[in-house]
Formats: C-alpha cells, sequence, structure tokens
C-alpha cells in the first residue's frame, strides 16, 4: 500500500464546516419536520360514509343509551371547560403577581388543550341531539341550544 494512500490528507482534514455542523443530518431532520407538518394539514380519507341511523344499527345502540351518551358528553364539556378557565386564570396569576411569563405560556397551553377537548365533546353531543354525522363547524356554530324541560 502506498504512503499515499496510508495518509490522506485533503482540504477536509483541516476544514470541513459541512461536517462540523452536521450538514447532511439538519437536511434529514429538515426532510422529516416538514413532511409532518404537511401531513397535518391534509385530511384523512373516511373508510365508510353512513347516516346515524346506520352507525346506531351498527353498534346496537338503543335510544336510552343514546340519551345517557348526550348526558355524558354535556358533563364532559362542562368539566373541560371549568378546567380551562380556572387554567386559564391561574395562567394569568402566575404573570402578574408572581411574574413568571414561562407560567403564562405553560398555562395558556394547558388551556387550549382543555378547550379542545370541550369543543370535541361539544360538537359530538351536537351531533348525537341532531342525530346527524359528519356536521360542520359552522352548522355547531349557529346552532340554536334547546330549552331542557
Amino acid at each position: 500500500m502506498p504512503l499515499k494512500d496510508a495518509v490522506k490528507i485533503s482540504r477536509k482534514t483541516f476544514f470541513n464546516p459541512t461536517g462540523w455542523f452536521g450538514y447532511e443530518m439538519l437536511a434529514t431532520q429538515s426532510r422529516i419536520i416538514w413532511n409532518l407538518v404537511k401531513g397535518l394539514f391534509v385530511l384523512p380519507e373516511t373508510g365508510r360514509t353512513e347516516t346515524f341511523e346506520q352507525a346506531t344499527e351498527r353498534f346496537k345502540l338503543s335510544d336510552e343509551q343514546i340519551n345517557e351518551m348526550s348526558r355524558n358528553f354535556r358533563i364532559y364539556t362542562i368539566i373541560f371547560t371549568a378546567c380551562g378557565v380556572i387554567t386559564l386564570l391561574f395562567s394569568f396569576y402566575l404573570l402578574v403577581f408572581q411574574g413568571t411569563f414561562a407560567g403564562l405560556l405553560i398555562g395558556l397551553a394547558t388551556a387550549a388543550v382543555f378547550f379542545a377537548y370541550a369543543f370535541r365533546y361539544s360538537f359530538w353531543r351536537f351531533e348525537i341531539t341532531h342525530r346527524k354525522l359528519g356536521a360542520t363547524f359552522q352548522e355547531w356554530l349557529h346552532d340554536k341550544p334547546k330549552k331542557e324541560v
């Protein structure tokens, strides 16, 4: 083996900025993150389309069970909304009285999660009470609450 091949010295031996910063790893991670973000905005295709009546037949649900689910979803909505409001108030307390901006940010994120769960259960209850699957956000938004007897 010639000495030239045994001791290989090139410009990359002393000057290799792409190697120092891990360019290949950064490029790979950027592609992975981009694909994850793209996947957030693509709607998944539904496997089946069925009416509310077909779904109740498939799951063998009685009207009593459906009403119980609706009542439970209302309770969940109230609980998650209350937790979100309490968390929101506590996060502002942390900002004003404790002076922690990080506490405010964490509290806002936690409150957003609580409100998202409250919306989920409220929306599911809306679909159950109107006996319509696949309702839109606009339909939920313009719904007039009925007075319960």
